[in-house]
């Protein structure tokens, strides 16, 4: 079957950790949020093998234990008490001297390979993500007077077209109110690090009561979520475009923090950040895997053929609408890759040609290789796995080949070879998918710029008729968050591609959102997480 598209603070000494600030009046929300950590939040263990440091814009109230150059763990000193860096303890602040910070490295800004960039206003139309419902809006274009992201190099963006030099990277563009939902970010990382971002670990642990197998979990940290934050809001990616006469009006995609001309940007901004992260708690945090996990039963067995496509979708048929047709990855029938381990202990996603496998059969327990007696259906009766890498990678999952086609379009080697700037320009995310999900600790923000990526490609795009996700989700923050029917609409678009689903018009399957109120609490606990007033109604 074909399946086209899814077309912290600073604070006087407390004995713990101060919680979120009340954002009850959104008048003044954020605004009046003085940083008191550095706005840049940065790996204060870099180029420390061990030993302990105090933590900038705290007066040395707490301090961190590094080892091989990370984070291990956070102490809070009590009142009275500081970090005394000759005991590597606290001590009382009478006998102790608070040092100076640390100071997070800073690095020159590259500049355009124009002139000045232009300021970027708080939100363009991206470009509209295929993976859309029926009825959905055309490909919006940038509104009159939207700046213009040059590149003389890149003056041809036609299929094939590449420069023999490196691009020159956009240099960031930073809005004031920006500052405010950063600085309320830092002020709840530990919380979002315990709450968040090892919420699967913890489950595991209560519901089996056995020890956490730490490989099979996938490390999710603060540090790589901010600067990933950080580069698609600052930063973004270049949309090329021409207009009727051939001139380049190519403009630049961020994450949306909110209209800086709104009092209430900011509160905007941060809710949409925490919406974001609870459509990823449920797309991967949850289970802690970067990689997709078996889960779609079909006629009492887990098929290994899964890994084309579950719950009715092909992802190798997820194609892009004409306009985007050439973005889209090739199929590669030689392809073969291999999922990680997952903690759920189910056979991970693999994929190859029939040469390899000539049939596939159950998914199995314990992260073993298949049992591969009979050839075994999955629901689209796939029973190989040839040109099926396609399986969902990263905290918001990306899949299917168009997925992928965009992300490397935009961000990665095609966007260098093209003449455009790219933020991985050495990555091909059409041959090697997996990269996003990389375990090397210097590439952990891959993930996050993907799932990013997806999320203003695919959600923050979206903009039917009927349904605009920014206009919704400004609704969604001055009603004071009450309406479940906000989240239930955006986990259509993340999960099926329309904000009312099933959504049988682009992907053929009908299949109702079995998770709606799953994603509901998900956001509840983000909200909670970060202080934001939601309140528990029914869905």
């Amino acid at each position: 079957m074909t399946t086209s598209k899814i077309t912290k603070r600073r604070r006087p000494q407390p004995t713990q950790r101060r919680t979120a600030p009340s954002l009850l009046r959104w008048g003044v929300l954020l605004s009046s949020v003085t940083p008191s950590f550095p706005l840049e939040d940065c790996n204060y263990c870099e180029g420390k093998s061990t030993g302990f440091i105090q933590v900038p814009g705290t007066e040395c109230s707490e301090f961190v234990q590094c080892n091989n150059g990370q984070i291990v763990q956070t102490f809070n000193c009590s009142p009275g008490l500081i970090y005394d860096t000759s005991i590597n303890q606290c001590n009382w602040a009478t006998m102790v001297t608070c040092g100076p910070d640390y100071v997070c490295p800073t690095h020159e800004p590259t500049g355009s390979p124009a002139n000045e960039p232009t300021p970027i206003p708080t939100f363009y139309p991206p470009t509209l993500s295929p993976e859309r419902g029926a009825g959905s809006a055309p490909r919006p274009r940038p509104p009159p007077g939207s700046p213009v992201v040059t590149n003389p190099a890149s003056s041809s963006t036609q299929e094939g077209a590449a420069t023999s030099s490196a691009q020159e990277p956009l240099a960031p563009y930073r809005q004031e109110h920006h500052a405010a939902v950063f600085a309320h970010l830092n002020a709840n990382k530990i919380g979002i690090s315990n709450n968040i971002f090892s919420r699967a670990r913890k489950v595991h642990k209560i519901s089996s009561g056995a020890k956490v197998d730490s490989d099979a979990f996938r490390h999710y940290s603060y540090l790589d979520f901010s600067r990933a934050l950080r580069t698609m809001v600052d930063v973004g990616y270049v949309v090329p475009m021409t207009d009727e006469n051939g001139n380049d009006i190519s403009y630049r995609n961020t994450f949306y923090l909110g209209d800086a001309t709104n009092v209430n940007g900011a509160a905007v901004g941060l809710v949409n950040v925490a919406v974001f992260l609870s459509q990823a708690l449920a797309d991967s945090l949850s289970t802690g895997s970067c990689d997709e996990v078996n889960t779609d039963m079909y006629n009492g067995y887990l098929p290994a053929s899964n890994s084309c496509g579950q719950w009715g979708l092909s992802y190798q048929d997820m194609h892009c609408d004409l306009s985007e047709a050439t973005m889209e990855c090739p199929l590669d029938y030689g392809m073969q890759i291999s999922a990680g381990p997952n903690a759920q202990g189910v056979t991970p996603f693999f994929c190859g040609s029939t040469d390899m496998y000539p049939f596939t059969g159950v998914a199995n327990y314990g992260n073993v290789i298949q049992s591969a007696d009979s050839p075994v259906q999955n629901r689209e009766g796939r029973t190989d796995v040839e040109n099926c890498c396609w399986w969902g990678r990263g905290a918001v999952q990306t899949r299917g080949v168009c997925q992928y086609g965009k992300l490397n379009y935009y961000l990665g080697a095609r966007a260098f070879e093209e003449g455009r700037p790219a933020i991985f320009p050495d990555i091909n995310f059409c041959a090697t998918p997996q990269k996003i999900c990389s375990t090397d600790p210097k590439s952990g923000d891959v993930e996050w710029i993907a799932s990013l990526f997806r999320w203003i490609d695919t959600v923050q795009s979206y903009d039917d008729p009927e349904w605009s996700y920014v206009q919704q989700l400004n609704q969604f923050v001055m009603g004071g968050m009450v309406d479940g029917f906000f989240i239930q609409a955006v986990s259509g678009i993340t999960t099926q591609g329309c904000h009312s689903p099933p959504c049988a018009g682009d992907m053929g399957t009908a299949v109702e959102m079995a998770d709606a109120g799953e994603r509901w609490s998900n956001f509840q606990q983000v909200a909670q997480t970060l202080g934001l007033p939601v309140k528990d109604v029914q869905r």
